[in-house]
């Protein structure tokens, strides 16, 4: 039985051993020998000799590749979220600092992107340098030098040290090098985020100012005789607060404006236009003549002012001003005559004192001057740029043109009737749905009949225009608004006596006397009072005017609603910094694959601790022993270790790993004496 047995066990070794020779034979130290041609110097009996190194370096050569797959994807992926961080900071400049759920901002999403960045970037690097260090004690190096290339490979501090113990390592400085600057990625990519306030639109709310096409409006004046129209009282009441505070609130236009910053379209630089009042004025100081035997300065028409006896030094009427056409502008010209009114201005002033032409009031005054100022008060289109911020609406006037009477619309002849028709003005260009029109195909729009028409004659030739771009004044209103400035509002005389200080007494028409100016009365003083009483009375007829279609619809200029928020700014230049850095790692690891390809004597190796304990000093595994047998790559050394048991010694005898890998004989006795070694070798 013991023979058997003994028998049985020979076979069963020299089986097993037979079974390792065919498993090298197709995949000899992990490598499928059966792509690779045998050496035919080595004998075709002993297996493992039937390979030579070279054949072997150049099967390890073609798979370097695979040992770094995970290099390769982490440097992808860094790569990938670079591009993502400048896709998404893009994607978000000047744009409102998203707010997502959970409270993550975008500084936190960025934050996420490059913590992950680095990390994946860090994992190539590692290992670069962990290979590295193989390669640095091919030469006699001191043996120190391993835990500073493994330190380096885990941390900063370890990095730094790696530079100042092995700055001949290029792969390795360069390794440490990013390692060391990588820290800035998290930085860098927060300032490449700056947050700025900024105005963005709001889509759920409008902004207007009102205008319009034609006046009146409902209730708006009022039949006192035949041909005769009154003006409603707050239409009086603006015009005397026109003269006396033109710039305060009660005149000012309120845009709808939610947020307090509005923006409209403009064309031109003109964002609206509405029907008006507009004011010429001319210095007509010249004009004067006196004094008389009455000490009476006086005008052609009849006005005077008198220091002394009268102490009469302010005098305002409404009468035709055709006695200074010789001095008029061309804007006067072509307005006066169908002026709304005409209003001239002599006063005493101090303003105006010519150096030995000054006037003298018995001492009641003192030395002063004269100034006559004469201006028209006309219908008129007003073309305004409108934008509102922080609450405030800046609304400048960009220019004007006048509104006539139009005889062509009324089918009379011209006439100088001044409640005969319509006063109108054609605006050009003129936006009608998406079609701006001028006077070159104004008449060829298309006749709809939901739109109302009327002809207007401009520079002598007639147009035929929709009244989307015609601007009116009703010639009932033409007569109300006459009247009453002419009659009520500007006209009658200021006395002024020495106990009054700097103020003048006008009677019952008390706001006159801001025209005087507290003594300092000058042609600028004058027409800009006349450029602001004209600036509220238009805003006033801005909100009461109405549609040409209907004089119950009112219009407005409709604008985008900004808001004040917080916006992102992409500061792409702290990109580049990362950028860079995952470039180099990127360089650093083709560069160290193509030395791999270009080294077949040194494997890929990488962090691995087993080429130390299979290589380290002296032979300790059976392989060392051939010294034409190629050293193992990372995958024969894992699957060598895979097979082999060890246990770490430390005693008075000696210590160090011990291979205690059990026999084929100790499994047996593990199994028992009663096995049947042939069952065994069978199975396998």
């Amino acid at each position: 039985m013991m023979a058997h047995d003994e028998s049985s066990r020979s076979r069963y070794g020299s089986n097993v051993t037979q079974y390792t020779s065919i498993s090298e034979v197709t995949s000899y130290e992990g490598i499928n020998l059966s792509q690779y041609p045998f050496d035919p110097k080595h004998n075709v009996e002993s297996t493992e000799q039937q390979l030579s190194p070279e054949v072997v370096a150049d099967a390890r050569r073609h798979h370097v590749f695979r040992f770094w797959p995970w290099e390769i994807g982490s440097i992808f992926v860094a790569t990938g979220l670079i591009v993502a961080t400048y896709s998404i900071l893009s994607h978000f400049n000047g744009q409102k600092v998203p707010e997502w759920a959970f409270s993550i901002n975008l500084n936190t999403l960025i934050a996420l992107i490059s913590t992950i960045m680095r990390a994946a970037m860090l994992v190539g690097v590692a290992e670069i340098i962990s290979q590295t260090k193989w390669t640095w004690f091919s030469r006699p190096r001191p043996l120190s030098h391993l835990e500073y290339f493994d330190a380096a490979s885990r941390s900063v501090s370890g990095s730094l040290s790696l530079l100042f113990v092995a700055p001949g390592s290029i792969f390795g400085v360069l390794g440490a090098l990013i390692t060391i600057l990588s820290l800035g990625i998290g930085p860098f990519t927060q300032q490449a985020i700056k947050t700025v306030g900024c105005l963005q639109i709001h889509d759920d709310m409008n902004a207007s100012i009102p205008l319009a096409h034609f006046i009146p409006g409902n209730n708006t004046y009022y039949r006192i005789g035949a041909g005769s129209f009154e003006l409603q009282v707050d239409m009086k009441g603006t015009m005397v607060n026109g003269i006396v505070n033109p710039t305060g609130n009660d005149t000012a236009i309120s845009p709808v404006c939610a947020t307090g910053n509005c923006t409209f379209p403009s064309y031109q630089g003109i964002t609206h236009s509405s029907i008006g009042m507009c004011s010429a004025c001319i210095d007509t100081t010249s004009f004067i003549s006196g004094p008389d035997e009455k000490h009476n300065y006086t005008l052609p028409n009849g006005m005077w002012v008198s220091p002394a006896p009268d102490l009469v030094y302010l005098n305002v009427g409404a009468d035709n001003i055709s006695w200074a056409e010789t001095s008029f502008s061309s804007e006067l010209k072509s307005v006066s005559n169908w002026a709304l009114a005409n209003i001239t201005v002599l006063s005493i002033t101090s303003a105006t004192c010519p150096d030995g032409d000054c006037l003298t009031s018995d001492g009641a005054y003192g030395s002063a001057g004269l100034l006559a100022t004469s201006c028209s008060l006309y219908a008129c289109v007003k073309n305004y740029n409108a934008e509102m911020k922080k609450g405030v609406l800046s609304e400048n006037l960009i220019s004007t043109r006048p509104a006539t009477p139009n005889w062509v619309e009324a089918n009379a002849p011209p006439s100088s009737f001044i409640s005969a028709t319509n006063y109108t003005a054609l605006q050009t260009p003129c936006l009608v749905g998406n079609e701006w029109y001028d006077l070159s195909n104004i008449s060829n729009f298309p006749r709809d009949p939901e739109r109302q028409f009327a002809g207007i004659n401009v520079d002598g030739t007639n147009y035929t225009a929709p009244n989307e771009c015609l601007y009116k004044v009703m010639f009932p209103y033409v007569e109300a608004l006459a009247t009453f400035m002419s009659t009520s509002l500007l006209s009658g005389t200021c006395t002024y006596n020495a106990r009054q200080g700097e103020a003048l007494f006008c009677r019952e028409k008390w706001w006159l006397s801001s025209l005087y100016n507290n003594k300092q009365a000058s042609f600028d003083s004058v027409s800009t009072a006349f450029d602001q009483f004209s600036t509220a009375v238009t805003n006033k007829l801005r909100t009461t005017g109405t549609s040409n279609y209907s004089p119950s619809i009112k219009e407005a200029a409709h604008g985008i609603v900004n808001e004040m928020t917080v916006c992102t700014v992409f500061q792409w230049q702290w990109l580049l910094m990362p950028t860079l850095l995952v470039a180099a790692t990127a360089a650093v690891i083709i560069a160290i694959i193509i030395q791999n390809l270009g080294d077949h004597r040194q494997p890929v190796w990488k962090s691995s601790l087993l080429p130390l304990l299979y290589y380290g000093f002296g032979d300790r595994h059976s392989h060392h022993k051939d010294p034409n047998r190629p050293v193992m790559d990372l995958t024969e050394l894992n699957q060598a270790a895979s097979d082999m048991r060890a246990c770490f010694r430390n005693s008075t005898g000696g210590a160090g790993f011990e291979n205690i890998t059990p026999s084929v004989d100790h499994i047996l006795r593990k199994r028992g004496k009663d096995v049947d070694v042939d069952s065994l070798i069978e199975g396998i």
